[in-house]
C-alpha cells in the first residue's frame, strides 16, 4: 500500500479553499517533528583506517592470482596487500643497500 504524501494533501486542501481567505492569510510552514531522538551513527568499523585498493579489468590474471593466494594462504585482500608491500619494501631496502 502506498504511504500518503503529507505535501500533497496540503498542497490539495490548500487548493480547495476559496481565494480571498488565501490571499489574505500568509502561508505558514508547519514542521512535523518525530517524537524520538535520532540516534547517533554507530562509530565505524574502520575508523582510523586509510582505504588503499586497485581497479583490474574483468579477466586479468592478477584477479585470479589473488583469489589463489587469499586461498592457500588464508588471508584477507588487506592481508595480502600488506605481505606484498612489506616484500616489495625488504627488496627496495635491499637493492639501496648494495647500490642497485
Amino acid at each position: 500500500m502506498k504511504k500518503p504524501n503529507p505535501l500533497l494533501a496540503a498542497m490539495m486542501s490548500k487548493e480547495s479553499e476559496p481565494e480571498a481567505s488565501a490571499a489574505s492569510a500568509t502561508p505558514t510552514l508547519v514542521a512535523k517533528r518525530s517524537a524520538t531522538p535520532i540516534a547517533e551513527k554507530p562509530a565505524a568499523k574502520r575508523a582510523g583506517q586509510k582505504h588503499l585498493g586497485a581497479y583490474f579489468d574483468k579477466g586479468h590474471p592478477i584477479l585470479e592470482r589473488v583469489a589463489i593466494l587469499r586461498a592457500r594462504l588464508d588471508m584477507n585482500n588487506s592481508e595480502l596487500i600488506e605481505h606484498a608491500l612489506d616484500e616489495l619494501w625488504k627488496r627496495h631496502e635491499a637493492g639501496r643497500a648494495f647500490g642497485d
